[in-house]
C-alpha cells in the first residue's frame, strides 16, 4: 500500500510538475509515456518472441512521429499515415513466415501506432491550447476512477461487467456522480465559456467514457491473460494501466472541444 501511494504521488507529481513548467516538457513526458504504453502493448503480445524486434524499433520512430507531430516539427498528415502503413506491411514479403511475421502482426502493431500515437499527441496539444483544458481531463478520469474503486467498496453489491468482475453499477454511478461534480465545478471555476447544462452534460458523458475506456484496456489485458501491462508503477502496473481512461477521455473530449 505504501509503495502503491508513493509511486502514484510521483507519476502525479512528474505529470503536474512538467505541465505547469511548460508544454515542451509536459510534452517529453507524454512522448515518454507514449512510448513505455508502446512496449506494454507490444509486449503483452510479443513477449516471447524475438523474431521482430525490428520492427518494434522501427515502430518506436513512428510512434514519436505522430505523437510530438506539431509540437518539436510538424509532419505532413499524408506521411504520417501512409509510411508507417507501407513500412510494417512491405515487412510480411520479406519475413515469408507467417509464424515469425504476418498481416495480424502487421495490423496489430499498426494500431497501436496509430490509437497511442495519435491519442498521447492529442493530450500534449491540450495542453498547448489551454493547461487547465488539460487538467480537466486527468482530472475526470482520475476521480471517476477512484470514487467507482470506493463506491464498489462501500455499497457495491450487483457486478458491472466480466470483463473486471470487481468493478459493480453502484461504484460506476458514484464514480460517474462525483467524476462529474468535480470535474463540472473545475472547468466552471477555471475554464467557463459554455453554460452550466452544457459543462454538466458534458462532464458526465466523459465519466462514462473513462470508464468504457478502463474496461476496453482490461478487456485486452484479460484477451492476453495478463493482469497488468507491467511493473513499471509499482503498486500500480503499467503506464496503460493508469492512462487506459485518460486517452479515452481525451479524444472524447478533443470532439466537444472540435463542435463547441
Amino acid at each position: 500500500m505504501k509503495s502503491r501511494t508513493l509511486s502514484g504521488g510521483i507519476i502525479l507529481l512528474v505529470i503536474f510538475g512538467s505541465l505547469f513548467i511548460n508544454y515542451q516538457l509536459f510534452s517529453i513526458v507524454m512522448g515518454g509515456c507514449c512510448l513505455i504504453g508502446y512496449r506494454e502493448l507490444f509486449n503483452i503480445k510479443y513477449s516471447d518472441n524475438s523474431n521482430i524486434d525490428t520492427i518494434k524499433y522501427i515502430g518506436y520512430i513512428f510512434l514519436l512521429m505522430i505523437c510530438l507531430d506539431g509540437i518539436f516539427f510538424k509532419v505532413n498528415n499524408n506521411i504520417k499515415v501512409i509510411i508507417p502503413m507501407l513500412f510494417l506491411t512491405i515487412p510480411i514479403v520479406f519475413y515469408n513466415n507467417g509464424k515469425k511475421y504476418n498481416i495480424n502482426d502487421s495490423l496489430y502493431i499498426m494500431g497501436i501506432i496509430y490509437f497511442l500515437g495519435f491519442a498521447f499527441n492529442n493530450i500534449i496539444l491540450l495542453s498547448k491550447l489551454d493547461i487547465f483544458k488539460c487538467i480537466y481531463i486527468f482530472l475526470i478520469a482520475f476521480v471517476t476512477d477512484t470514487y467507482a474503486y470506493i463506491g464498489g467498496m462501500l455499497i457495491g453489491k450487483h457486478k458491472l461487467t466480466e470483463i473486471s468482475p470487481k468493478k459493480t453499477i453502484e461504484g460506476s454511478i458514484v464514480g460517474s456522480f462525483v467524476g462529474c461534480g468535480i470535474g463540472s465545478l473545475f472547468y466552471y471555476v477555471t475554464i467557463g465559456g459554455i453554460n452550466v447544462i452544457a459543462i454538466i452534460v458534458i462532464s458526465l458523458v466523459l465519466t462514462f467514457i473513462s470508464q468504457i475506456g478502463d474496461l476496453v484496456f482490461s478487456s485486452i489485458k484479460r484477451y492476453f491473460n495478463k493482469k497488468d501491462y507491467s511493473n513499471f508503477i509499482p503498486g500500480h502496473g503499467g503506464i496503460l494501466d493508469r492512462f487506459d481512461s485518460v486517452i479515452f477521455v481525451s479524444l472524447c473530449y478533443m470532439v466537444f472541444f472540435s463542435i463547441l
